[in-house]
């Protein structure tokens, strides 16, 4: 009798550390929760607010699933070490991750991935090609964004088309921070796209800052050396608002193509207002629904790992804002 109240005993502890062994594998999921660790680049962005807004509007669907926001402050080290303590708690079933840059967080992804973990990155491709938009890390469930170099492909679209009457056309590129990565990767899509047009001259690259009043002052520099400048092109619209006020102090105005990237609230009444010509399109609730969804659908065995989509495949205006189309789109952020 003995032996065999012992033997039942050890059976119960198995089976106890068995299923331990379980939940560890794949973070704690208490009464069905579906914890979501959201880990954003920076939380006082308005970019990351819509792919919060985003990814609150589809858990909003699911009562038993729980979002818990991270901010990184745009420092890839902090959301490095946020995944590493994400990934030591075994709390989340699965990870938003809005990622600084990719590259750096691909081992701990890696780890999560082995452990269970479900992965979605947006905007930002996780691993460690900046310009792979494919998911490159295996098991990852989705990855869901434009793309940095595609993004300048549509910005060099732009250009062309705002210099198709003129020769030479000068052009002023004012990236955010040229010598970021993703800025790398999107000034090569540009140049892909304008470099066989001979009439194109790109005559200065200055820094925007992804704000308008450092905008304002390398616009202003450029115009007085550059005072027959044609286009100015930026991967930001914030930084148009800048450049078109540079113009304006400069008797610019009307007499310079901008070009902005985001079609943001403040892109669409410009161009509506004829101080903005085109604008690439970004959406980052759709991205963000798109992902939340891929990562609940993971947890419940559904979907499959490894998409690629697109998140402008949803667009009513394709890729690109003109005058023309502008009206019809709803922008999901502001500059």
């Amino acid at each position: 009798m003995r032996k065999a109240l012992v033997a039942g005993v050890l059976t119960v502890v198995m089976l106890a550390s068995a299923a331990t062994l379980g939940s560890t594998a794949s973070g704690s999921n208490k009464a069905g929760t579906i914890n979501i660790g959201v880990f954003l680049a920076s939380a006082a962005n308005t970019y990351w607010e819509a792919e919060l807004e985003g990814a609150k509007k589809v858990a909003a669907k699911y009562p038993n699933v729980k979002l818990t926001v991270f901010d990184a402050k745009f420092t890839t080290n902090v959301q490095v070490n946020q995944l590493r303590d994400a990934l030591v708690s075994n709390k989340y079933q699965a990870w938003f991750i809005g990622p600084n840059d990719g590259g750096p967080l691909t081992p701990t992804i890696k780890q999560a991935v082995a452990k269970g973990v479900k992965v979605g990155c947006a905007l930002v491709p996780c691993g460690p090609d900046i310009r792979d938009v494919n998911v490159q890390i295996p098991g990852q469930v989705i990855f869901s964004g434009l793309g940095f170099y595609p993004n300048g492909q549509l910005l060099g679209q732009g250009v062309v088309k705002a210099c198709a009457n003129q020769n030479p056309c000068e052009v002023l590129w004012l990236p955010g921070l040229p010598t970021l990565p993703l800025e790398v990767a999107r000034q090569d899509g540009l140049y892909n796209v304008i470099k066989p047009h001979k009439n194109i001259k790109v005559v200065a690259v200055a820094a925007g800052g992804y704000l308008a009043a450092p905008a304002l002052k390398a616009t202003s520099n450029i115009l007085r050396a550059h005072p027959n400048l044609n286009v100015v092109v930026s991967s930001g619209d914030q930084m148009i608002a800048g450049a078109y006020k540079a113009e304006q102090l400069a008797g610019k105005a009307g007499k310079v193509a901008n070009i902005g990237n985001g079609c943001t609230v403040e892109a669409k009444q410009l161009i509506l207002d004829g101080k903005e010509s085109y604008c690439s399109v970004y959406q980052p609730m759709t991205e963000a629904e798109i992902v939340v969804q891929a990562l609940i659908d993971a947890v419940q065995g559904k979907g499959k790992t490894g998409q690629y989509v697109n998140s402008n495949n949803s667009s009513p205006i394709g890729g690109l804002g003109t005058k023309a189309n502008i009206a019809k789109f709803t922008p999901q952020f502001h500059s």
